[in-house]
């Protein structure tokens, strides 16, 4: 237990930390329902959904990475995301509705892929930027 409590430590400079996880557990929980349910599902021309599949993913993955800062743990985010858009796609095979695309599986390990290279740069550090500009103006 010890391990998993060193590897998910979160960055402790993040002053509203249990806000910012509730909101990825939301949009976690959205991507999930979207997923399963046809109330969003829209025909796109050609293959236009990928575009929203990649940059769905990439903003979930770019959004936990910024909570967890230490390698292992994006390690983790990111095999844990990929297998969620795969799992996802599966599921979407049994509602009538819906159907399982590979290209949709591409397209969201492709946006965690991107969001973990963009964690390599600052850009894990905008949820402490904004808080830090939001705490200076208070």
């Amino acid at each position: 237990m010890e391990v998993i409590l060193n590897i998910f430590s979160p960055d402790r400079r993040l002053r509203h930390l249990n806000l910012w996880l509730v909101a990825g557990f939301v949009w976690i929980i959205g991507v999930n329902y979207w997923s399963l349910t046809s109330v969003l599902w829209v025909r796109m021309p050609g293959h236009t959904d990928k575009i929203f599949h990649a940059a769905g993913y990439c903003f979930l993955m770019l959004w936990w990475l910024q909570l967890f800062p230490a390698r292992s743990a994006r390690i983790i985010l990111v095999l844990f995301f990929i297998a969620m858009g795969i799992g996802l796609e599966v599921l979407q095979s049994f509602n009538p509705m819906r159907h399982m695309d590979y290209g949709d599986m591409v397209a969201n390990s492709t946006g965690v892929v991107i969001a973990f290279l963009m964690g390599l740069t600052r850009m894990d550090q905008l949820l402490y930027r904004v808080e830090r500009k939001m705490l200076k103006n208070q």
